[in-house]
């Protein structure tokens, strides 16, 4: 999302679908996405929708 859309509650409006509707549509248990380690204000953005931190994720280069 461009700087100049956040915070226009766009992103909220559709995790919140993502997680209240979608998810449960399709008998889904469980929302889990991956973002890279040096996207700290995605981060903030979904530990304040209530996710949490569950692993570090290892990449090999070949």
């Amino acid at each position: 999302m461009s700087s100049t859309e956040r915070s226009s509650g766009i992103g909220t409006a559709v995790m919140q679908w993502v997680m209240h509707v979608a998810a449960p549509a399709t008998g889904a248990t469980l929302v889990q996405l991956t973002s890279d380690a040096a996207r700290v204000d995605a981060h903030r953005f979904y530990t304040r929708l209530g996710f949490v931190d569950s692993h570090v994720g290892f990449k090999y280069a070949v």
